[in-house]
């Protein structure tokens, strides 16, 4: 699982234009978008006062609509020699090995480093992680895996990974993912707890169980 460092605010103004004139926008639409992401200026206000304004020379800004799906253009041509499934600034190797096989995964990753190197990303190797699935009785299969390096740091082999918010245990149990959840919910149910001793209304209450505790508990469900 690779974590980019910064990934919004990386982003190439002049490369991000190239690739979407690469594939295919209008011309009245990549005038716009140049002058949606370049020459931005910011400033932070604290009370009534301001500070001098910045211009930032990369990046794209987020909590908008079209910040993410810059950000899945800019991204779009990156490509591996194992499958690799991308969401927004998530993205994930994976490949399948048996006992006598050879793993590839290594040669991808090297891939993605040498393109975030030609398009001014960064792969965090901390926040990255590896996780070795396997219903193996011994531990063998898993000590001859080699760990992943990137930039020639071993990243770290862990038990559970969090993917979009599921936790996924080198088991494919789900234990670790539901005491999370089960956690998580508890928080806001105390949260609830503390609304009903104020004298939140029966009416109130269930809208926010609704809208704040419920999502915990449904979500990823299917999975």
């Amino acid at each position: 699982m690779l974590d980019f460092s910064k990934a919004f605010d990386l982003i190439n103004h002049y490369l991000l234009l190239d690739k979407l004139q690469s594939y295919g926008l209008p011309a009245h639409i990549l005038r716009w978008m140049a002058t949606f992401i370049l020459d931005r200026a910011q400033r932070v206000k604290i009370g009534n006062e301001y500070s001098h304004s910045g211009h930032p020379n990369g990046g794209v800004p987020q909590r908008t609509l079209s910040g993410p799906k810059c950000f899945l253009v800019y991204i779009n041509d990156l490509r591996t020699t194992v499958p690799l499934y991308k969401y927004v600034d998530d993205s994930t190797l994976f490949e399948i090995c048996d006992r006598n096989g050879v793993s590839v995964i290594q040669e991808s990753v090297d891939i993605a480093a040498r393109w975030t190197e030609q398009n001014d990303m960064k792969i965090n190797s901390e926040k990255s992680k590896e996780i070795i699935i396997s219903f193996a009785q011994d531990g063998n299969f898993r000590s001859i895996i080699r760990n992943i390096k990137i930039d020639g740091r071993d990243i770290a082999q862990v038990c559970h990974a969090k993917l979009l918010g599921v936790t996924i245990s080198q088991d494919l149990t789900w234990n670790k993912h539901v005491d999370n959840i089960v956690k998580k919910a508890g928080k806001r149910l105390y949260m609830l707890y503390q609304l009903k001793r104020a004298g939140i209304t029966q009416k109130d209450l269930v809208s926010v169980y609704v809208s704040v505790v419920r999502p915990v508990l449904e979500y990823a469900c299917p999975v």
